[in-house]
């Protein structure tokens, strides 16, 4: 990587850095940034779906994801702000498709389903909140989960990379991901999951005896920063069929929001589970 590109990303890390500090702080920070994140991907998967299914609406992924968010306050309120999302933009698809011509009929299809796709494939990000609530480690302090998720997926992603490049000679996916390296792949897995065994111990003081925390750690470790791994991928599979090298160049160095948050988009729904069977 050239010296340009190293100021380029480090630039980008500035700016990636307070966004995540200011998530670690539920309900207004988590909150706050997870609008911010639907709202900058669902741009950038509106895009790529266009170029994969023909047709999707930003506004109406942003509109449908955020929904559900305001079940901090009332989760029958969440509930039915989803489904009313859900049900206008349907109901919005069918009323032009009723009124168009044959040739209209096929634009308007994959406008519902490229919609529906990216709605599905950001879904995740709605569990952030739920997950920046469980098991406060004070009141103001910062969340617990949401710490271990990001240790895990950053140091997943980070030693996949010097892995490979270090000692990287067999190609994990040629075609979908042709930069990525078996042995990275599984040195990024390995080392995220002694990561998640190290911290585990002062972050879990709920639902596990003290002397297991660490190999739970270990354990749930390997499982999340594995799901990040095929987060990753899964965002190359998207991006390669559009012909993408990135998702945008919103972020120097970085690529778009999407290629910073697509191992989250697998690894938040494992870890949930992992918190909430962690809890006892």
């Amino acid at each position: 990587m050239s010296s340009g590109a190293l100021t380029q990303r480090a630039i980008g890390s500035l700016l990636i850095l307070p966004v995540a500090a200011v998530a670690l702080f539920p309900p207004a920070g988590t909150l706050a940034v997870t609008v911010l994140l639907i709202a900058l991907a669902a741009r950038e998967a509106a895009r790529i779906l266009t170029k994969v299914i023909g047709g999707a609406s930003a506004l109406w992924i942003t509109v449908i994801l955020v929904s559900p968010l305001f079940a901090a306050a009332s989760p029958a309120l969440g509930a039915v702000l989803t489904i009313t999302a859900l049900l206008i933009f349907v109901g919005t698809v069918v009323r032009r498709a009723i009124r168009t011509t044959a040739k209209g009929l096929e634009p308007e299809l994959r406008l519902l389903l490229g919609t529906l796709a990216a709605v599905i494939w950001l879904s995740p990000l709605t569990l952030l909140p739920l997950l920046a609530s469980l098991d406060p480690l004070d009141r103001g302090a910062p969340a617990r989960w949401i710490i271990w998720l990001l240790a895990i997926v950053w140091t997943a992603d980070s030693a996949a990379y010097l892995v490979g490049r270090t000692i990287g000679r067999r190609k994990l996916a040629p075609v979908l991901s042709p930069r990525k390296s078996l042995e990275g792949f599984v040195g990024g897995i390995l080392v995220a999951g002694l990561v998640g065994a190290l911290i585990a111990g002062p972050l879990f003081t709920l639902g596990t005896p003290e002397e297991v925390r660490p190999l739970w750690g270990l354990v749930w470790g390997l499982i999340i920063a594995t799901a990040a791994e095929a987060g990753d991928l899964l965002e190359s599979l998207f991006k390669r069929v559009a012909g993408a090298e990135s998702a945008s160049n919103l972020i120097p160095g970085h690529g778009g929001v999407l290629d910073r948050i697509d191992s989250l988009l697998l690894a938040a729904p494992v870890t949930l589970i992992a918190a909430l069977i962690l809890r006892g």
